[in-house]
């Protein structure tokens, strides 16, 4: 295993995660997260999660307040399988803000959507 691997597996073991389930009910409730996919912008054109917005990894974190609808806005990230999401998630986490990420990606999304 990788160095980077290693830190990706250390952190989805320790970082706060949803599941596709979980995820579409935060969606539905009182209180959305705002949901934030972390790819390229050519990645998220060419498919997404309905009412996410797109943030690329670089400078997210100096942009995130400002999509936030209120301090304390639960922030829930994916990218396409895992890694980046992570990466982001622990960043967003030590500047306070309550993030986790959702378990597999987009990939398992659209796997969770073909089954409902």
């Amino acid at each position: 295993m990788t160095r980077y691997e290693t830190l990706i597996a250390r952190l989805e073991s320790t970082l706060p995660s949803v599941s596709p389930e979980e995820l579409r009910q935060l969606m539905s409730s009182a209180s959305p997260p705002l949901v934030v996919d972390v790819r390229e912008t050519a990645d998220h054109q060419l498919d997404a999660i309905i009412g996410s917005i797109n943030l690329p990894r670089v400078k997210l974190e100096a942009s995130i307040e400002s999509h936030m609808s209120a301090p304390d806005q639960k922030v829930i990230l994916y990218c396409g399988s895992r890694g980046r999401s992570q990466l982001v998630c622990q960043t967003l986490r030590e500047m306070g803000i309550d993030a986790a990420f959702l378990q597999g990606g987009l990939q398992s999304w659209l796997e969770y959507q073909k089954r409902v």
